[in-house]
């Protein structure tokens, strides 16, 4: 698997977060006012390894004019991961999260396969998730996934609130 950790710099001892984005965040810059400043901000972050997605989000997101425009360009940055995992402890953690969150989706179907990958990365890594999820049936939805199993899990807003001082 892929990974991304950061480093420490030489003076500030806690690395800076890595943002896993979801396809609801990668969607919602398009809607915002602000799209262009995001979208430099995103890019930028993604050079420096901090913004990254599973391989499951990208088919997710090929169907939209944003992924040509906006994504592909740096998909092969972003991606972390593995696109056929041979690594048994992330699997394994992909299972036990379809298994305790059944109605979240599952990682074989062919509705939303990612949800699963996106936690168990984040889970794996330490990464935080970006997530524009409802809030509504929460144990089928990201956030309220990532809450239970005490992931860092924050909204587009928020992330460019923490990103843009």
């Amino acid at each position: 698997m892929k990974r991304r950790r950061l480093g420490p710099t030489l003076f500030d001892p806690t690395p800076p977060k890595v943002y896993l984005f979801d396809t609801s965040a990668w969607l919602n810059i398009e809607s915002r006012p602000n799209k262009e400043n995001i979208w430099a901000l995103v890019s930028r972050l993604v050079d420096e390894g901090r913004i990254c997605t599973c391989h499951e989000v990208i088919p997710e997101l090929r169907d939209d004019p944003v992924y040509e425009r906006r994504i592909k360009p740096m998909e092969k940055t972003l991606l972390a991961g593995s696109p056929n995992s041979s690594d048994i402890p992330f699997l394994q953690r992909v299972g036990r999260i379809t298994h305790d969150h059944p109605s979240m989706s599952k990682a074989t179907s062919a509705k939303t396969p990612a949800d699963p990958f996106v936690v168990a990365l984040a889970q794996a890594e330490g990464y935080t998730v970006v997530a524009d999820e409802s809030k509504k049936r929460p144990s089928r939805k990201i956030p309220g996934v990532c809450a239970k199993l005490k992931i860092p899990c924050i909204t587009l807003k928020q992330f460019i609130k923490d990103e843009v001082k």
